[in-house]
């Protein structure tokens, strides 16, 4: 936790240690509250990234504290290669993968909306024409395989480089470009009719 420093009358607050520097003192220390405080900064991400790929809000609860579990009781395996939060990322996928494989094999109903919609100054037309594409999104994500759709919530929803989805996912480069460009494939051919003019 930053501390605060007081200087010539002015409060300055010193910076946040980094996520590596929690999981080494942690390692070193085994103190909870630097595990609390990892889980703080990364849940919101950790949660999305397991909900769109599970696509069971209850299940993804679950998915979403046992990959905590995981990462926490396997911390040690964290050497630092790269970012705390791309080894997170990879445990929950990892994790969001092992539920799926798990689960026997059915049609999941996709809950996690793409975007949030600001409706509030729309028409009714428009919120219903937003919720039925959203409806149309859902349908034709849930219908991709686990690692298809890790690659577009990964780069097109979380934004992330190709590069750093590759490195979570544990693949090539040309690999995720190929997951890329496959689901989105996929998926502009289940909303052509959706999308045409």
């Amino acid at each position: 936790m930053p501390e605060i420093v007081q200087t010539t009358g002015e409060t300055l607050r010193a910076p946040s240690p980094s996520d590596e520097q929690l999981a080494a003192a942690y390692q070193r220390s085994g103190e909870t509250s630097l595990l609390e405080e990892l889980a703080r900064r990364h849940l919101p991400k950790v949660s999305s990234l397991v909900s769109q790929i599970v696509l069971e809000p209850s299940a993804a609860e679950d998915v979403t504290q046992e990959t905590f579990l995981r990462a926490f009781r396997r911390l040690d395996s964290f050497r630092g290669d790269s970012q705390f939060g791309t080894w997170l990322y990879r445990v929950a996928l990892n994790t969001a993968y092992s539920h799926q494989k798990r689960r026997a094999r059915s049609p999941v109903e996709y809950h996690g909306g793409l975007h949030e919609f600001d409706t509030a100054g729309t028409s009714p037309d428009g919120r219903m024409l937003r919720a039925e594409l959203d409806g149309q999104v859902r349908a034709a994500l849930s219908e991709l395989s686990p690692k298809l759709r890790a690659a577009i919530v990964l780069t097109s929803i979380h934004g992330l480089k190709a590069a750093e989805a590759a490195e979570i996912e544990g693949c090539t480069i040309a690999t995720m470009y190929w997951r890329i460009h496959k689901a989105r494939k996929l998926l502009l051919r289940r909303l052509e009719d959706y999308l045409s003019p």
